[in-house]
């Protein structure tokens, strides 16, 4: 095979930002209206005991668990996994591969809104345990015949998004006291927990599997790249009753990627790998991979070895590995974790000097109500502590974050170092604060 031209893990750049408005064109229509149709089927099981927020789930004792991807390397894996007795975490497009093999998944995590039945169709799901983790946006014929117990989640951007406060509060019920206040009553969600979105499952997987208890995660076909041969795993599927394979080969094409140990792969996958390193840094669980895929930056562990020892005797990964091992990678390909006592802030960034300096300097910024919680934004100089709230005029405003900025940027110029960018140290100065006056509700209902 000729080896096409390809560009290289360690230049390329990708903006999430273009990533992530693409998506929501695509996608958030439709969780818009299967949020409409889900309404009533979801409010109805709810009563019924068959669906809950996925937080009212009884939490395990620490078990391992298994995080499946859809890279090549899964078809070695699967043939081996049918003696694991601890949790499955996979979308629903590997659901039926894994009982293609004999493998039966503990959780079924539903991202999209194009999750669809006809995806698990050909397995009589009622005969199993296996448990549907989903939001109310997926596609309504998923809900509408899935026979087991559904764990309900919120979806979030890491940000406000109009759309994912409405679906939360969409789905909640109105509690009137004894005064008969109708205008305001106490709002009960029924489902309040929400889970920040990372661009692709893996992520989500691993933060239901610490939701849920379990305890070290093992990657399980998380290539994020491609074979010599396979573009993704094999799937397989039920027709008339017997099983059918589909496989994905893999064709040399225009603009491909030379990962940093030498696999082929495309952007958007090392977006996704970007998006997962930063999600592992924010949960700070232990996740080791049994790939030998684009994540080098994970301790490997042959599969083999994990299910024999049933994911047992493995190290505990400390905070502080996690963070170093993550934010090596993050800062060579322009991400950037910024530490605040209001926990981790996450920033791409072209001009690291400038543009860091001057977002922790902006956050400070911020001030929050102590009585309405309210966030307000302060660009008039000086420190508003203690002021009187703008829009309940009866809370107090504090400081919403707090940042060692000197600490910060020194983390900033060692992680910039060692992947051999150069940054004039001059250049790290927070810029002064720009007068504006207090404004802008930031967010509301909690």
């Amino acid at each position: 095979m000729d080896e096409p031209k390809v560009m290289d893990e360690k230049t390329l750049r990708t903006d999430s930002s273009v990533y992530n408005q693409g998506t929501m064109m695509k996608q958030q229509i439709h969780e818009e209206i299967n949020s409409a149709v889900n309404y009533r089927l979801i409010t109805e099981r709810i009563a019924a005991g068959t669906a809950r927020d996925v937080s009212q789930e009884l939490k395990k004792a620490k078990e391992p668990a298994l995080i499946i991807g859809s890279g090549p390397s899964l078809d070695n894996a699967l043939p081996l996994l049918k003696d694991w007795k601890g949790g499955i975490f996979c979308s629903t497009s590997h659901a039926l591969s894994l009982m293609r093999f004999g493998v039966e998944p503990t959780h079924i995590v539903a991202l999209d809104p194009f999750c669809r039945w006809e995806e698990l169709e050909g397995v009589d799901w009622s005969k199993t345990k296996t448990k549907l983790i989903a939001h109310p946006g997926v596609w309504p014929d998923l809900l509408s015949n899935w026979p087991n117990d559904i764990l309900l989640y919120i979806e979030n951007m890491g940000h406000q998004n109009p759309f994912y406060g409405t679906q939360k509060r969409m789905y909640s019920y109105r509690v009137v006291g004894e005064n008969k206040d109708y205008r305001n009553p106490t709002f009960v969600f029924y489902i309040p927990t929400e889970i920040t979105l990372f661009a692709c499952s893996p992520p989500i997987q691993i933060f239901f599997a610490d939701l849920l208890g379990y305890g070290h995660s093992f990657l399980v076909g998380v290539d994020f790249c491609y074979s010599d041969t396979k573009e993704r795993f094999t799937n397989w599927t039920m027709k008339d009753g017997e099983w059918v394979a589909h496989e994905h080969p893999f064709v040399s094409e225009p603009d491909l990627v030379r990962t940093s140990n030498g696999k082929f792969t495309k952007a958007v996958h090392l977006y996704y790998k970007k998006n997962f390193l930063t999600a592992w840094r924010l949960s700070k669980q232990t996740v080791y991979t049994t790939d030998q895929g684009a994540i080098t930056e994970l301790p490997y562990i042959d599969i083999e070895k994990v299910v024999r020892k049933q994911g047992r005797g493995f190290d505990t990964q400390t905070e502080e590995f996690v963070a170093n091992h993550s934010e090596k990678y993050l800062a060579g390909v322009g991400a950037f974790v910024v530490e605040t006592s209001n926990g981790l802030s996450f920033v791409e960034s072209h001009d690291p000097a400038r543009e860091l300096t001057r977002y922790m300097a902006d956050l400070t910024n911020f001030y929050t109500c102590d009585t309405c919680k309210v966030t307000v934004k302060a660009e008039t100089p000086g420190d508003h502590s203690g002021e009187t709230c703008p829009q309940c005029k009866q809370g107090k405003l504090k400081s919403s974050y707090t940042i060692d900025v000197q600490k910060n940027i020194k983390k900033f110029q060692r992680l910039l170092e060692y992947n051999d960018i150069k940054v004039d140290r001059d250049d790290w100065i927070p810029e002064p604060r720009k007068p504006m006056p207090i404004t802008g509700v930031q967010s509301s209902l909690k």
